[in-house]
Order: structure tokens, then C-alpha cells, then sequence
């Protein structure tokens, strides 16, 4: 069944596409319900307006004269998915009134007003009913694209009716039909063992932000739950570097003050200011400072694909390569010389120590927080590739 725009909400934003425009205006480009609000806003202050008045009846009859005429052809098709436009056209036209009902008196008597309960309780059910059979229809199909429609179809009928007989048992059900749900797995493909920690580590890469209406990713398997597709981790490489120690000396100098000093003229007299005052200048003198740096640098590297696997085939759809670097890296100094002549990055490490290599496992253990990260981000460029197919049956 189609699903029609709820033409009621127009009636709410009339106000605000209307602002700028006359009534008259509105009610001669066809808009009879923005001419109808700013009719009855400008009613409401002044009821004695009969031009707005005039607009007012006008786009109230041609408006209602439309709807009753697309309902009478609508009952006329006989067709069982056109009750709900029937139940919003009968819902519209209720809606008008209640818009007289709020004005003045003395505008409001000269509206004959029509008592729509009945219809619009029977084409409310009427609707609900047609959209509940016709997610039953769907439903009963088998297949995961009917079970999505279904499931709107549901929807419609909760819309309207809440607590419709077991629209929400049906609801859920749909909704897990048309689900693909995708596990998460990861397998080692190198010659190199991961510590006992590894695995675990990157289950922990939570992917229930990426869930969506109809994909659901887990990262644990479920005995109950049949998957449709796996994203693997899958690693080929693991790659720990030595550990390595460079040493570089390299010599800064610069050039600073050093107290004054006076400044003599070619007889070698101190010159004078002209209040008689000695005449000092700075003294600039150059400095320098030997530094010998120690730069300790290992790296741990973990590479491989993502991997996406229909299992209702057991065909590869897509792999992209994955790969992170988790680097350590430590600076050391010391100096000799004129430690004024050091730069501020110099100064930043002279004076600190070695530090003791983080062994392989840590290492590892680091590469695979980045490897959470990195493989987190992919699945997220990739989801909408998983959110259209999948099983056919059940």
C-alpha cells in the first residue's frame, strides 16, 4: 500500500509559507487552506473584515468541494488501499472546521458545519485494516524485502491506531526479518601468534552505533541468531621491529647578553651622554653547547583486509585493506657546554634518561587499540553496503 503524505500536517506550517503572501493572493493560486488560516488569523482580530470574510468562504468551499469529490472517487475504486487517503481527506476536512469553530460568532454562524464522526471513524478502521492484511500478505511471503514493507505497513497501522489487535508483536517480528545481522570476527592469518589478549581486545570494538533500521552488527555470536554476514578481521601480517638506540651530537650555539659594557672613543676615553653620564651598551657575547641525543624507537605493525562475507553464498562482496603502526619512541639528552646556548626543543629532553623498551606484547596490545579505531572507521564508510541484500528466506 502506498503511503501518503499526512496532508493534516500541512495545516500546522500554513502560517509560515503564507506569511509574505495576501490571502487573495492564495485563494487565486489555488492554496485554499494557506488562505484559510490567514483569513481566520485576520478574522480573529477584526470580524467585521468582509473582505477576508469573502476569501475565507471561498477557499473554505473550493477546498472541501476538492477533498469530497477525490473521496467520492476514491469509494468508488473500491479498493481497499485507498481508505487511508479516504481517513486523512475525511481527517482534512475536520480539520477545517475546527478552524471555524475557533473564530468569532459572528463568523462562525454563517458556516453550516458537517458531522464527520462516523466517516472518519469508519474509514479510520477501515484504513487500519487494510494496511494490517496487507503486512499479513507480506509477511507471509517469506522474504526480507517483503518483510520491511510489512513492516511499514505496521507502522502505518500503529500510527493510527496504537493498540491495534498485535500490531506491535507483528512490528517486532517484521523488524527482525528484514534485519541482516552481521558478526564480527577475527582471524589470525599470519605466522606470528597474537598474545591472549588480542582477540578479546578487539571485540571490545563496540559497533552498536553503526546499527541501523534493517543491519545489525554484533561482536559476539549468538546461537540463536542465523547470520547473514561476517566482517572479518583478517590478519596477514604481524611485524615487531628490533629494538634500536640512535645517537646524534649536534652543537647549538647563540648569541645573548652578557652584562654592559662602556664605550670608548678613538682615544680611549668613555664616551659621554649629554647629561655627562657614561654611555653603556650590552655586551653581546656567542655561546655554545655540545648536546649528544639518544633516540629509542620501536614499532609494532599489524596488517591485513576487511573482509565481507555473504553467507547465503559464501562469497567474498567486498575486502579492504586494513593496517596500523604502533610506534614507541623516547628522547633522551645531556649536554656540555654552555647549556644557555640550548634550544627549547634541546632543553626539553636534556637531562632525561633512557627509559626501559615496552616488550612485544605491549606493543601489540597498542596496535590493536589502533586497530579498533582503524577497522571501525572502514565498517562505517562500508555499512550501507550490507543494509540492501542478504537472505532471501527464512
Amino acid at each position: 500500500m502506498r503511503t501518503f503524505t499526512y496532508s493534516i500536517l500541512c495545516l500546522f506550517i500554513i502560517g509560515l509559507l503564507s506569511a509574505c503572501t495576501s490571502s487573495q493572493k492564495l485563494l487565486e493560486k489555488g492554496k485554499y487552506d494557506q488562505a484559510i488560516e490567514k483569513s481566520a488569523k485576520k478574522l480573529r482580530k477584526d470580524p467585521g473584515d468582509s473582505e477576508e470574510l469573502y476569501v475565507l468562504k471561498e477557499a473554505y468551499r473550493k477546498a472541501n468541494t476538492f477533498d469530497q469529490e477525490r473521496i467520492d472517487f476514491l469509494k468508488k475504486e473500491q479498493r481497499e488501499d485507498n481508505w487511508l487517503e479516504i481517513y486523512y481527506l475525511y481527517s482534512q476536512l475536520e480539520q477545517r472546521q475546527d478552524i471555524i469553530r475557533s473564530l468569532p460568532t459572528s463568523v462562525r454562524k454563517q458556516f453550516t458545519l458537517v458531522d464527520y464522526d462516523d466517516e472518519i471513524i469508519e474509514s479510520k478502521e477501515s484504513a487500519a485494516e487494510a494496511m494490517y492484511q496487507q503486512g499479513m500478505d507480506y509477511l507471509e511471503r517469506g522474504d526480507r524485502q517483503n518483510a520491511r514493507l510489512a513492516y511499514d505497513e505496521f507502522l502505518g497501522v500503529r500510527d493510527i491506531y496504537p493498540d491495534y489487535k498485535d500490531v506491535g508483536q507483528l512490528l517486532q517480528e517484521a523488524r527482525y526479518r528484514g534485519t541482516n545481522f552481521v558478526l564480527l570476527q577475527i582471524e589470525n592469518n599470519s605466522d606470528m601468534a597474537l598474545p591472549r589478549n588480542f582477540e578479546n581486545e578487539l571485540q571490545k570494538i563496540g559497533l552498536g552505533d553503526l546499527n541501523s533500521t534493517w543491519v545489525q552488527y554484533e561482536t559476539y555470536a549468538d546461537s540463536s541468531t542465523y547470520y547473514d554476514y561476517y566482517v572479518v578481521i583478517n590478519i596477514k601480517e604481524i611485524a615487531v621491529s628490533p629494538e634500536s638506540i640512535e645517537k646524534r651530537t649536534y652543537t647549538e650555539t647563540k648569541e645573548i647578553k652578557d652584562g654592559m659594557k662602556y664605550v670608548f672613543d678613538e682615544n680611549g676615553n668613555v664616551k659621554k651622554d649629554s647629561t655627562g653620564n657614561d654611555i653603556k651598551v650590552p655586551n653581546m657575547i656567542t655561546v655554545s653547547a655540545q648536546v649528544t641525543e639518544s633516540a629509542q624507537h620501536k614499532q609494532a605493525v599489524v596488517a591485513g583486509s576487511i573482509d565481507y562475507i555473504d553467507l547465503a553464498n559464501n562469497q567474498l562482496v567486498k575486502t579492504q585493506k586494513l593496517s596500523v603502526n604502533a610506534v614507541f619512541e623516547h628522547y633522551s639528552a645531556v649536554a656540555t657546554g654552555d647549556e644557555r646556548a640550548l634550544s627549547e626543543d634541546s632543553r626539553e629532553i636534556v637531562g632525561s634518561r633512557p627509559i626501559p623498551f615496552p616488550p612485544n606484547e605491549t606493543m601489540l596490545m597498542d596496535a590493536a587499540e589502533l586497530l579498533k579505531n582503524r577497522a571501525k572507521a572502514i565498517i562505517r564508510q562500508n555499512r550501507n553496503l550490507l543494509a540492501n541484500s542478504g537472505q532471501t528466506g527464512y
